[in-house]
C-alpha cells in the first residue's frame, strides 16, 4: 500500500478544509504560514475529540481553525510549564539516588563499585544502562566533565557525576536494576515504598520525554499507569491512573518542597483558567473536584 502523497503547505490548508476545519479565504495565507511552523500531522492530533471516528480524519461537525490552534497552544503552554518542575524533580531524584547508592556501595577504594554488576540485581538491565551511558558519554565528549575524567580517571566517574550525563529514563532504569535493599534505602528519603518510587520515576521520565519532544499531552492514555494508593483510589474513584491528571499528581508529590508544590498548583490552575473555554478537562483526566484533590 502506498504511503500518503506529500502536500505543499497550500494543499495542506485545503486538506484541513476538506476534513471539516473552517478556514476562511482571508485566513488561508496565515494558516499556510502557521503550517510551515507546526507540522500538519502534529496539529491534526488536536482534532481527535471532534472526529466522526478515531480512524477517520473527518470531523463530525465543523470547527474553526482557531479552536484547533487554541488546543495546540494549551498543550504547548502546559509542556512549557511542566518542563521547569520536571527539571526540579529530576535534579532532586538524581541527587538522592546517587548519594544513597554511593554511600551504600562505594565506600572502599577505588570507590567505583557502581560500575560492578555484582551490586545490581538485574545484571542484564545494568549492562544495557551502561551501554547507553557510553553513548551519552560520547555525545558529551567535548564537555569538561568527560575530558577531565577521561584524562585523570580513564573515563570512570563517581555516580553523582555520571548522573549529570544520564537521561531521566536511564536513571529510572538504573534504580530498577538495583537490589531491593538499595531501593528501600533510597525510597525512605522520598517517604514512599520502593515499588511506588520505581513507578513514579518511570512515569516522570515518560512525562519529561513528552514535554521535551513536544509530544501531545491531552487525549492520551499514559503508560505505565501511575501507582496511586488504594485509599486514594477508593476516596477518588473518578481518577484514572493512566491519565495526565494522575501523572501531574505524581509530579506534585515528588517535588521536594512545600513552596514548589504550591507554586506548581498555582501555575497549573492559571493555565486551566486561561483555556477553560476550549479545554475539555475529561480529555486530560481531570475530575470535577480536581482542585480539592490537588
Amino acid at each position: 500500500m502506498n504511503l500518503k502523497k506529500p502536500l505543499t503547505f497550500s494543499e495542506q490548508v485545503e486538506k484541513l478544509n476538506e476534513h471539516g476545519i473552517i478556514i476562511k479565504d482571508a485566513e488561508k495565507k496565515v494558516v499556510e504560514e502557521y503550517l510551515s511552523h507546526v507540522n500538519y500531522y502534529k496539529l491534526t492530533g488536536y482534532t481527535l475529540q471532534f472526529r466522526k471516528k478515531a480512524e477517520s480524519s473527518n470531523l463530525a461537525t465543523p470547527h474553526t481553525f482557531s479552536e484547533i490552534k487554541k488546543l495546540y497552544d494549551f498543550d504547548a503552554d502546559m509542556r512549557q510549564m511542566l518542563r521547569g518542575y520536571l527539571e526540579i524533580v529530576e535534579t532532586y531524584c538524581k541527587t538522592q539516588i546517587a548519594n544513597s547508592f554511593a554511600l551504600e556501595k562505594c565506600m572502599t577504594p577505588p570507590y567505583d563499585q557502581h560500575y560492578n554488576e555484582a551490586n545490581y540485581y538485574n545484571k542484564e538491565g545494568f549492562q544495557h544502562i551502561m551501554q547507553n551511558f557510553g553513548k551519552e558519554q560520547s555525545y558529551y565528549a567535548d564537555s569538561l566533565i568527560v575530558k577531565h575524567h577521561s584524562e585523570k580517571y580513564e573515563g570512570k566517574m563517581p555516580l553523582w557525576v555520571m548522573m549529570e550525563l544520564m537521561s531521566f529514563s536511564s536513571v529510572s532504569k538504573l534504580y530498577k536494576a538495583m537490589f531491593e535493599s538499595s531501593q528501600k534505602r533510597i525510597s525512605k528519603n522520598f517517604g514512599v515504598g520502593f515499588r511506588t518510587l520505581g513507578n513514579h520515576l518511570h512515569c516522570l521520565a515518560v512525562l519529561r520525554n513528552k514535554c521535551s519532544h513536544a509530544g501531545r499531552l491531552m487525549n492520551v492514555r499514559y503508560n505505565p499507569p501511575a501507582h496511586l494508593s488504594g485509599k486514594f483510589l477508593n476516596d477518588h474513584p473518578s481518577v484514572s491512573s493512566s491519565s495526565l491528571f494522575a501523572y501531574l499528581l505524581v509530579l506534585k508529590w515528588r517535588l521536594p518542597t512545600s513552596e514548589q508544590k504550591s507554586n506548581f498548583q498555582g501555575d497549573l490552575f492559571a493555565i486551566l483558567e486561561k483555556y477553560k473555554d476550549i479545554v475539555d478537562l475529561s480529555l486530560i483526566g481531570f475530575p470535577k473536584n480536581y482542585k480539592n484533590i490537588l
